[in-house]
């Protein structure tokens, strides 16, 4: 009962900061500039990195799909996606759209909403993670003659904003009940569209290195990559850090460590083992070049983040590690599944929280699904993962 009363009261406060939002909106596109709808397409996936490379099958066909109707193709992305878009993407333009500020400054919302209105024929929002005051109102404002929309995830639309939401659009692609995967979510918008549809990985060839400042080395290298997008589904560092020398020690591999930031925890290496030969990128390696680095690595070793699905689509050997915040969504892939790479997590029967942790945490701990996880078993994961993997990945 408490937790209906808190989710009701969510979604009361959801809908009224919606309510709010759409009368300005009204404001602003009832003072823009009303332009006929030309003929272009737009595409809206303005999550994370790794919900970007899960709908990359989808956007690519959508993409080619309203070409093939003559229409010019715009992809909106995060704007920390946008090189990383335009470099693997089949569209005409790619530009940005940063959905938090969206939500939250009314002066970027005033330009992005004048920047949209009337400019598109046809407007596609396949993401699940679909959100009243974000997505449908952006779909919205293209004022497109053609509105096409996924149903959405109740975590994220609450079936009061759902009937709001609705009305946005001019198709509304319904949703199976159920946890799915993200990929059968658009393979399943796809179909409905009676488009091609797999439940596949996007996969994805490195472009070439010309134009990077920095190059692969030529010896052979672990890839680290401890980072992700909230610490409560970050695993400790020094976790990784123990895992990654005891790997590169066994195996002859450099390690490489590639973060955005850097959190200001220091790295220690094991004291009975000889130093590593180690490599730190932190912050110098921009979006777009993570695909030539990734797609020459040994081995990579993650969180349940952007890059273990870009090391999925890369096809390279990828052991991340998860939590059970959103159980189902992210992993494991679909099946059939021939790929070296893996989720490593712990059940627990609270899986399924959205990541509001039962139990006590600070700001700078794991969730506690995480935190079960040993850096032993790691270990021993990575360990059978680098002895199974066909030689042709070693070479």
């Amino acid at each position: 009962m408490r937790r209906f009363l808190h989710q009701f009261g969510n979604a009361l406060i959801r809908c009224g900061r919606a309510a709010i939002l759409m009368v300005f909106d009204s404001v602003v596109l009832w003072t823009a500039r009303r332009s006929p709808a030309v003929p272009a397409g737009a595409i809206f996936a303005l999550h994370g990195l790794g919900d970007l490379i899960l709908a990359g099958h989808a956007i690519q066909t959508l993409s080619r799909h309203l070409q093939q109707r003559g229409l010019k193709v715009s992809l909106y992305v995060n704007p920390a996606w946008v090189e990383f878009a335009r470099d693997y993407f089949p569209v005409d333009q790619v530009a940005a759209i940063d959905r938090h500020r969206f939500s939250r400054q009314l002066r970027y919302r005033t330009q992005v909403l004048r920047e949209l209105a009337g400019r598109y024929e046809v407007a596609h929002q396949p993401t699940y993670n679909r959100m009243l005051r974000v997505e449908d109102c952006l779909i919205r404002a293209t004022r497109a003659h053609e509105r096409i929309g996924s149903a959405g995830h109740a975590m994220f639309i609450s079936p009061l904003e759902q009937w709001v939401g609705n009305r946005f659009y001019t198709r509304i692609i319904p949703c199976a009940p159920g946890p799915q995967h993200e990929l059968l979510r658009y393979a399943e918008y796809l179909a409905a569209l009676k488009l091609a549809a797999t439940a596949g990985p996007w996969l994805l060839t490195p472009g070439p290195v010309q134009g990077h400042h920095l190059t692969p080395p030529l010896s052979p290298y672990l890839v680290l990559a401890p980072g992700s997008s909230d610490r409560r589904r970050t695993w400790p560092l020094a976790r990784f850090v123990r895992v990654a020398h005891h790997l590169a020690a066994q195996h002859g591999l450099q390690i490489v460590l590639i973060r955005d930031r850097d959190p200001g925890e220091p790295i220690t290496w094991e004291p009975e083992l000889a130093p590593p030969d180690f490599l730190d990128l932190t912050g110098r390696l921009a979006t777009h070049e993570l695909p030539t680095w990734l797609g020459q690595a040994r081995m990579i070793l993650c969180n349940d983040s952007g890059l273990y699905h870009l090391g999925v689509s890369l096809q390279r050997p990828t052991l991340g590690v998860g939590g059970s915040g959103l159980p189902d969504r992210y992993f494991p892939y679909p099946a059939p599944w021939d790929n070296p790479s893996r989720i490593l997590f712990k059940p627990v029967p609270c899986a399924g929280c959205n990541w509001r942790c039962i139990y006590p945490l600070t700001r700078q701990q794991p969730a506690w699904c995480l935190d079960q996880v040993s850096w032993l078993q790691v270990l021993a994961a990575a360990q059978t993962m680098l002895s199974t993997i066909n030689p042709p990945l070693l070479t």
